[in-house]
């Protein structure tokens, strides 16, 4: 399956790079790469279970950069940064979503600016650089014997580390849900809709199933099968899976990013590009204003 899955992501670059723009390219490969690297990552720490530590981080690592990558995407599909902000400036971020803020609907609406989207630019792009700099942390402490999943201790450094990745997970998804909610409607054209539900699996089985794998081997609900003990094996059943979905994905998102996107194009009149076509109607020639056919002194 991961041979597969990997032999349908190269066909799939080809493809982006015949028929994609260039601007775009890159966003998609490295969105479009999620499923088939956790899938390659997941078969290497199958076969090779010391390795486990490394592959996860791996996958990990490449995915934070995903998230990045997934909210620079909707901004492209968009148009860019500049038509981004000229067909929303007069609209407001509603920051009342998921995950940090999905129960706080009292909170205001935010003005669409360039700072604003700086800001939720920033906040998937500090899971980018700060993940990678815990993983290496962590496997420094791992090498040292202070790093150990099975004894999540307040003295330990397994524990902390690992809050503090899920805390930024959690704010890096945060300008994700608020950015879908904004271009949800104008976007519906580009199946935003499958690609956003595409990246919440990937982020679910990735993330969160390996959590609550890692869970039930420490209170013991998974038993251990010599030569495996608990924990190895439950990273063994993770892996197992996660090959599996990551294949079904790999296939899914084919079927959904295989678009000629250069035939689907955003609706282009805007309030701004109204009133400037208004006045480039106005042909002032020698002296004199021609409106509509008709001439006027």
């Amino acid at each position: 399956m991961t041979l597969i899955a990997n032999l349908v992501f190269v066909e799939e670059v080809f493809y982006i790079y015949r028929k994609t723009p260039s601007s775009k390219r890159t966003i998609f490969i490295w969105i479009n790469a999620a499923a088939p690297v956790i899938a390659t990552t997941s078969c290497i720490g199958m076969w090779i279970p010391r390795s486990t530590m490394f592959t996860d981080f791996t996958a990990a690592v490449f995915f934070a950069i995903v998230i990045h990558k997934f909210l620079l995407m909707m901004i492209k599909e968009c148009g860019g940064q500049k038509l981004f902000l000229r067909r929303f400036a007069n609209e407001r971020f509603k920051i009342s979503t998921g995950p940090c803020c999905c129960c706080c609907l009292c909170l205001p609406y935010v003005h669409i600016t360039r700072r604003t989207l700086f800001l939720l630019k920033l906040g998937t792009f500090q899971l980018a650089f700060l993940r990678p700099v815990l993983m290496f942390l962590s496997i420094v402490l791992w090498t040292n014997g202070n790093y150990n999943l099975s004894k999540l201790t307040p003295n330990g450094a397994a524990i902390w580390i690992n809050c503090f990745v899920g805390v930024l997970t959690i704010i890096a998804l945060w300008p994700i849900g608020i950015m879908f909610q904004q271009v949800r409607v104008l976007l519906n054209c580009k199946k935003i809709v499958p690609k956003f539900a595409l990246y919440q699996f990937v982020l679910i089985l990735s993330q969160l199933q390996a959590a609550i794998i890692n869970i039930l081997a420490l209170r013991g609900i998974i038993p251990c099968a010599p030569p495996l003990a608990a924990l190895a094996r439950g990273a063994y059943m993770n892996q197992q899976l996660l090959i599996m979905e990551m294949f079904l994905i790999t296939l899914i998102s084919r079927a959904v990013y295989r678009k000629r996107y250069d035939d689907l194009e955003l609706p282009e009149c805007t309030d701004q590009e109204t009133s400037d076509n208004k006045q480039n109607a106005k042909i002032k020639l020698n002296g004199k204003v021609i409106e509509d056919g008709t001439q006027n002194v």
